[in-house]
């Protein structure tokens, strides 16, 4: 099982269409801390009431937040909000990249993928729950110490990977001017732009994707093969 799970096209235009308004956006990063309620959120956001609700209404509706009715010691009872998925989206574009992803770190989707995370990151996950299971004062600090480990670290990774989406982008910008070189069309080079991008030749999928007839999708295949070695 892999340790990721990829949402549709669909998710990803409705999740992507939820957050480009940035008072979402900050009611998502205040409740990615913990639950509150409406009143609490405009106070500390510096906004009406009735906006938030509004902003909350339609996250609940798009269901990232869910909702539930919590007691109050000093009044009536009070609807909270928490959220209600757990995602990682990307996005990244330039002259000859485009690149969407959406994936679940939602451990009830992981599941047994957990038992496939490199081991540098189960020694960590083996140092939270040795953590917790051990009690004592000091834990927030131990668990501190372990989250600056795990940012430094998910740094490092963001810094490769950026500079790994760099040098691809100077192979794909071969490519483009290499099937120029060649004398390829339009439509033969969108078919081998989407064979690099999606490492298949199948060719009903290359058809609907670049919205091309089967068959011209199969003799342009035929000459890529034979003048390019694709």
């Amino acid at each position: 099982m892999s340790l990721q799970k990829e949402f549709s096209v669909s998710e990803f235009d409705s999740i992507l269409t939820m957050i480009e308004n940035p008072v979402r956006r900050a009611i998502i990063k205040r409740l990615s801390q913990e639950p509150s309620y409406a009143l609490q959120l405009a106070k500390e956001l510096g906004l009406g009431q009735q906006l938030v609700t509004k902003h909350l209404d339609a996250l609940e509706d798009a269901h990232l937040v869910s909702s539930f009715v919590e007691s109050s010691p000093s009044g009536p009872n009070r609807k909270e909000y928490v959220l209600a998925k757990s995602v990682s989206l990307t996005v990244d574009f330039a002259p000859n990249l485009y690149s969407t992803k959406l994936i679940s770190l939602d451990p009830a989707t992981i599941g047994d993928g957990l038992q496939k995370i490199p081991k540098s990151a189960a020694s960590m996950l083996g140092r939270i729950e040795k953590i917790v299971n051990l009690g004592g004062d000091d834990r927030f600090r131990s668990i501190g110490k372990v989250i600056a480990e795990l940012d430094a670290k998910i740094q490092n990774l963001e810094e490769e990977r950026s500079a790994l989406l760099y040098i691809r982008n100077l192979a794909m910008s071969e490519v483009v001017r290499l099937a120029k070189e060649y004398g390829k069309n339009i439509n033969a080079r969108r078919v081998l732009y989407h064979i690099l991008d999606s490492h298949e030749k199948n060719v009903s999928e290359i058809s609907e994707s670049v919205n091309l007839r089967e068959e011209t999708v199969r003799d342009i295949l035929r000459d890529l093969e034979r003048s390019l070695k694709v």
